[in-house]
């Protein structure tokens, strides 16, 4: 899959990556989509949704809580995601990673995803899983998509 952020109008610079996260990044390391959690759906919060982040190298997942004044937040490299699974609903989808990693307990789950950027994110991480797309270069450094669908809704 490639994607090209040149001609479209969610494409975002890295301004529009979390600070916290922005420090978690390695030299050669991009961001390819970012998939943010509907400000509308029952277990999310407005003004701190979660994030899944889809670099290169990695999948971070950024989880808030209380206000924002905490954030945990979990990367997993390529080879230890087992598996991805999207259940799909009326208004959303929600993106659940199972991991083999030591640190992550329980699956990965963000919920309230719109449909088209869920199977986004599930084809890039299914390509890298199975070792595709390691090679990927883009013109700007750390350029994303993003996903703030339900944003103002």
């Amino acid at each position: 899959m490639n994607i090209d952020n040149n001609n479209d109008p969610r494409s975002t610079t890295t301004t529009n990556i979390d600070s916290d996260i922005q420090h978690l990044l390695l030299p050669r390391e991009q961001v390819l989509l970012r998939v943010t959690q509907s400000s509308i759906e029952p277990a999310s919060s407005m003004t701190t949704p979660s994030s899944l982040y889809i670099t290169n190298m990695r999948v971070i997942y950024r989880l808030p809580k209380w206000g924002g004044f905490k954030t945990d937040i979990i990367d997993l490299k390529y080879q230890d995601i087992t598996d991805i699974a999207l259940k799909s609903g009326i208004l959303h989808t929600d993106i659940v990673l199972k991991s083999q990693s030591f640190h992550t307990e329980q699956d990965i789950i963000i919920t309230g995803v719109d449909k088209h950027e869920a199977e986004q994110a599930d084809a890039l991480i299914r390509q890298r899983i199975r070792g595709g797309g390691e090679s990927f270069v883009q013109d700007e450094p750390h350029g994303i998509q993003e996903s703030h669908k339900d944003k103002n809704h």
